[in-house]
C-alpha cells in the first residue's frame, strides 16, 4: 500500500508540475499574443490616420491644420524633403533644435515610394514607438507616432491580475489532479483483488505476467506445504524425542514425544530457550558440543527412564545455523540388556550345578575310590542330575524358541478343554506318586492358537500345583467362559506364594524357595514359559495365593 502512495504522490507532483508550468507558459504567450495583435492593430490604426490627416493637409497645405489633429497619443511632424522639421505638434519642443530626420527609415520609405513605417524600442522608458510616414502632395512627408507598451511592461502591469487567474486556474488544477489520480490509481490497486480486470492495455502484459507468477507461486507454496506436512506428521509421529535448536539455544522445533521424555509441555517450548525446560547436566553438554561444531551423545536418567540422547549441528551454505538433538528411551533396551545377562549368568549357575555333581560322580567312579557297593547309588544321582540338566536345557530351548516366535498365522482351533483332560491324564500317575488327587471341571472352549503351546502352558501350570503342593493336596484343572473370554484356572492347596513375591513370580529362574525347588527338580523357568505362551497368544496370567493355596488365571 505504501508503495501505491508513493506512486499517487508522483503523479499529483508531476501534474501539480505540469499544470503549474502551463498556466504560466499559457499566462505569457497569451500576453505576447495579445500584444502583438494589440501592436498590429495599433500600426493599422496609425496607418489609417496618418492617411486622414494627410487628405486633410493636402486639401488645404497649411502647417497650422496639423493643430487640428494632434493628440495627447498620437505625434503628427511635418517634414521637409531636406529631412528638416516644419511642425511637430510636442508641445513644447523648437523646431529649430530638431535633428534632421533624413536618415529615418520611414522618411526614406515615405520619399521613394509615397508612404513608409517603422518602429522603435526605448530602452530607457521600456516602450515601443510605431512611425507611419506619408509623402503629400506638395513634396513633404507626413509623419504619425505612437508610443505603446513593450511586452515585457505590459506583462507586468498585468502580472497582478495574471497571478491571481493563475493561483485559482492552479486551485482547480490541483484539484483535478488529485481526482484524476485517484482514477488512474484506484483500478490499478483493484488489480491486486482481480488480476483479470486490468483497466489498461498497458497493464496487460504486466497483470499476465503476475498471475503466471502467482500460479507458479501458489503451486510451490502449495508443494513446499505438502513437504512441510510430511516432515511434520514424520516427527510429530516418531517415538524418539526430535528438538531442533538454533545457535542461541532456543527452540524452534520439537514434537510431542520430545516434552513428554524430558517432562516438559510442548505448547511452551518453541521459540524459549532449551535452558528453561531441561537443566540436566548432560543434555547441555552434548548440546554445547554440538554448537561448537561436534556431535555428541549420552545417556541420563529422567522420571525413572533410561534415555539416551544424540545431538549433531546443522549446517546451511556451509554454515552451521542450529543443532538437532535426538532424544531416544532406552529403558527397554536397558532392562533387556540386564535380564540378558541375569539370564547368561543364570544360565551358567544352573547348568553348572548338575554338571558339578555328574562330572564329580564321574571322577569318583573312573577314579576306582567308589565301593561297588556305592557304584550304583552314583549312577542314580549321575541319572537324576542328568535328566535335571536335560529339563533345564529343554525349557531355555523352548523359551527362546518363544522369544523368537512372533507370528500367528499358523493358529489352529484348539478345545481347552480337552486339553485340560490330556493335562490331568498324562500328570495324574506323578500326582498319585505324592497322594495329589487332581480334577477337571471344563467346558468345551475352542480358541485359536497353537495346541502345542496351550498344552506346554497348563502342563507347567499342574506340574508346579504337584510339586509344590502339600501331602495328600488337591489340584484342580476349570475351563470357563465370560464376557467373551476363554478361562483356565489351575488351583491347588499347597504352602502359597507370599505376595511380596507376586511381581517377580514369572521371571526366568527366580524362585520363591530354592531349596525346595531343588529337591523337587525344578528349572525356574516354568512360569516364565507360561506368561510367553499366555502374551504370544494374546492372553495374561494372574495369581492369587495364600497359606491354604495357590490360583493362576490364564485369559485368553
Amino acid at each position: 500500500m505504501n508503495d501505491k502512495l508513493k506512486l499517487s504522490k508522483r503523479l499529483l507532483n508531476r501534474f501539480s508540475v505540469i499544470a503549474f508550468v502551463s498556466i504560466l507558459l499559457t499566462a505569457v504567450f497569451l500576453t505576447a499574443a495579445f500584444w502583438f495583435v494589440f501592436a498590429n492593430q495599433e500600426q493599422s490604426d496609425l496607418q489609417i490616420y496618418s492617411n486622414t490627416v494627410a487628405r486633410a493637409y493636402n486639401a488645404d497645405s497649411k502647417a497650422e491644420i496639423l493643430n487640428n489633429y494632434s493628440s495627447r497619443n498620437i505625434r503628427i511632424t511635418l517634414i521637409a524633403s531636406d529631412g528638416s522639421i516644419i511642425f511637430d505638434s510636442s508641445n513644447g519642443v523648437k523646431l529649430h533644435t530638431k535633428e534632421n530626420h533624413s536618415d529615418r527609415p520611414e522618411f526614406k520609405e515615405a520619399i521613394k515610394n509615397g508612404h513608409g513605417s517603422s518602429r522603435r524600442m526605448s530602452s530607457t522608458i521600456n516602450s515601443v514607438t510605431y512611425y507611419y510616414a506619408v509623402k503629400t502632395n506638395d513634396g513633404n512627408i507626413l509623419r504619425a507616432s505612437k508610443t505603446v507598451d513593450s511586452t515585457v511592461k505590459m506583462f507586468a502591469r498585468i502580472f497582478p491580475a495574471v497571478l491571481l487567474i493563475m493561483i485559482f486556474v492552479f486551485i482547480i488544477c490541483i484539484a483535478m489532479s488529485k481526482r484524476s489520480t485517484r482514477k488512474i490509481i484506484g483500478p490499478i490497486e483493484n488489480m491486486s483483488k482481480n488480476l483479470d480486470d486490468t483497466p489498461y492495455d498497458e497493464l496487460v502484459p504486466l497483470a499476465q505476467t503476475i498471475s503466471s507468477q502467482q500460479k507458479e507461486i501458489k503451486k510451490q507454496i502449495q508443494k513446499l506445504q505438502i513437504e512441510k506436512d510430511k516432515i511434520n506428521t514424520l516427527i510429530q509421529n516418531m517415538s524418539e524425542g526430535f528438538i531442533l535448536i538454533d545457535m542461541d539455544k532456543n527452540v524452534l522445533m520439537s514434537n510431542h514425544s520430545a516434552a513428554k521424555l524430558i517432562g516438559a509441555n510442548d505448547e511452551r517450548m518453541i521459540g524459549k530457550s532449551l535452558i528453561s525446560y531441561s537443566r540436566n547436566d548432560t543434555v547441555l553438554e552434548c548440546v554445547e558440543s554440538a554448537l561448537n561444531g561436534e556431535g555428541k551423545s549420552g545417556d541420563l536418567t529422567i522420571n525413572g527412564r533410561v534415555l539416551q540422547i544424540m545431538t549433531s549441528p546443522v549446517y546451511s551454505n556451509n554454515r552451521q545455523n542450529g543443532v538437532i538433538c535426538l532424544i531416544i528411551d532406552v529403558s527397554a533396551k536397558k532392562k533387556a540388556e540386564k535380564m540378558r545377562r541375569e539370564f547368561t549368568a543364570n544360565v551358567t549357575h544352573e547348568l553348572k550345578t548338575p554338571l558339578t555333581s555328574i562330572s564329580g560322580y564321574a571322577e569318583i567312579i573312573a577314579s576306582g575310590l567308589a565301593r561297588p557297593n556305592d557304584v550304583q547309588g552314583f549312577a542314580k544321582k549321575i541319572h537324576k542330575e542328568s535328566g535335571r540338566l536335560l529339563s533345564l536345557i529343554g525349557d531355555i530351548i523352548e523359551l527362546s524358541q518363544l522369544d523368537e516366535s512372533t507370528s500367528s498365522e499358523e493358529f489352529v482351533p484348539v478345545d481347552l478343554s480337552g486339553v485340560a483332560y490330556e493335562v490331568a491324564e498324562d500328570l495324574r500317575s506323578n500326582a498319585a506318586k505324592q497322594g495329589i488327587d487332581i480334577s477337571v471341571d471344563a467346558k468345551k472352549t475352542v480358541i485359536k492358537g497353537d495346541r502345542n503351546q496351550i498344552y506346554e502352558l497348563v502342563y507347567n501350570l499342574c506340574d508346579n500345583a504337584i510339586r509344590y503342593n502339600r501331602p495328600n493336596g488337591k489340584v484342580k484343572i476349570t475351563v470357563t467362559e465370560s464376557e467373551n473370554k476363554s478361562i483356565i484356572k489351575v488351583a491347588d492347596t499347597g504352602i502359597g506364594i507370599p505376595q511380596k513375591h507376586w511381581k517377580r513370580i514369572f521371571e526366568r529362574f527366580y524362585r520363591v524357595d530354592k531349596s525346595r525347588s531343588k529337591e523337587t527338580g525344578g528349572t525356574g523357568l516354568g512360569l516364565a514359559i507360561v506368561k510367553h505362551i499366555a502374551e504370544h497368544h494374546g492372553g495374561t496370567v494372574t495369581l492369587e495365593s495364600n497359606e491354604s493355596g495357590t490360583t493362576f488365571t490364564v485369559q485368553f
